[in-house]
């Protein structure tokens, strides 16, 4: 099967099997973590995104659950770089755990607005009809969420960047706007 994925605006084609997903449980949410600050001359430096963004997925994810939503979490190292096999692992992993939705979390420097960016992206995942052959295919459709947060690029941006209370905020938009099923919410 193929997956027709636009993520983030790009169209890949990649080999999916688009069978039913984890029928017992409410569907979930793919919380892709990703960085884009790649240095190809500075390990450092692309450690220390990873770290950074590693760590804001994870508080996003978490908050999420609190919030009694489902979440599988996909934290990519900022040196990912190929979007063709990056989407395949975001549609595998919301193939195999049921998930309905990707949402990505990033932190990243805007060298050229001097901004540094915080933010959540989400994406529904589609079953579209596979028109070569039998079955469906999978497919990350156009973001129908977005909540950004920017602080001026400096020496400082760091130093005032709270991931934590950022993570808080950020994901209550989420769930205001994609609030848990029911039973989901009475079982918290």
């Amino acid at each position: 099967m193929r997956a027709i994925v636009s993520f983030p605006m790009l169209a890949v084609l990649s080999a999916l099997a688009a069978g039913p997903g984890v029928a017992s449980e409410p569907a979930c949410t793919v919380v892709v973590g990703h960085g884009r600050n790649l240095s190809l001359s500075d390990h450092e430096a692309n450690t220390a995104w990873n770290q950074l963004n590693n760590r804001f997925n994870a508080q996003v994810a978490g908050r999420l659950q609190e919030a009694g939503l489902r979440v599988v979490r996909l934290p990519l190292p900022v040196e990912s770089r190929d979007m063709p096999a990056n989407a395949t692992s975001i549609l595998d992993r919301a193939q195999d755990a049921g998930c309905d939705r990707v949402l990505e979390t990033t932190i990243f420097a805007d060298d050229a607005a001097r901004t540094l960016v915080v933010r959540l992206r989400g994406h529904p995942i589609r079953r579209v009809r596979n028109l070569a052959g039998d079955g469906a295919l999978l497919a990350i459709g156009e973001p129908d969420f977005s909540t950004q947060r920017d602080m001026t690029l400096d020496l400082r941006s760091f130093d005032r960047l709270a991931p934590d209370a950022l993570a808080r905020e950020m994901a209550a938009d989420f769930v205001r706007q994609h609030p848990p099923p029911p039973a989901a919410s009475a079982a918290r």
